[in-house]
């Protein structure tokens, strides 16, 4: 999509309160993407794909406590409308198929896993940390570009107040 948008000025800061929709290595194993929806304003509101190129080490964490997993167990909880037929019992609902980036993304400062892999690779590197409600992760990155894919925001404009 080509809404000729200057994404120039979008730093890390402000994907905080977005909706992450999915996330996972490009097809070719080497880039990390999240593909995340926003309500920014104006023609900037819509789907992009975040994209963390030189990706070589992440980590992955369910944040929640033992209880809610505990409580999250049944596959009812992967598919919503299951969860409705259940009569949504307590637990987190996996089946909405999207997480809130709080408190978001931010590079860490005097990383030193960033600091070993920029020496061993001649090229800069960061630490990046994502989280969610449910989830955190941790990958050392080169550079990230985000690119706007379209102008959906159904998931958002339901879940989050609109920015005026």
């Amino acid at each position: 999509m080509n809404d000729d948008l200057d994404l120039s000025e979008i730093t890390l800061n402000d994907l905080i309160d977005v909706a992450i929709l999915s996330h996972g290595f490009m097809p070719y194993k080497r880039d990390y993407f999240l593909h995340i929806e926003t309500m920014w304003k104006d023609s900037f509101a819509g789907q992009y794909l975040v994209k963390f190129k030189h990706c070589y080490s992440l980590s992955y964490k369910t944040i929640a406590n033992d209880e809610i997993l505990k409580q999250s167990w049944d596959d009812c909880f992967i598919d919503f409308g299951e969860y409705l037929k259940a009569d949504e019992p307590e637990g987190y609902v996996w089946g909405t198929n999207w997480s809130n980036a709080y408190p978001g993304f931010s590079n860490l400062k005097d990383s030193e896993k960033a600091t070993n892999w920029t020496k061993e690779l001649g090229k800069d590197m960061k630490e990046l940390v994502v989280e969610s409600e449910i989830f955190k992760i941790n990958l050392i990155y080169h550079k990230w570009t985000i690119d706007k894919l379209n102008k959906k925001m159904d998931l958002v404009t339901q879940a989050f107040f609109p920015l005026k």
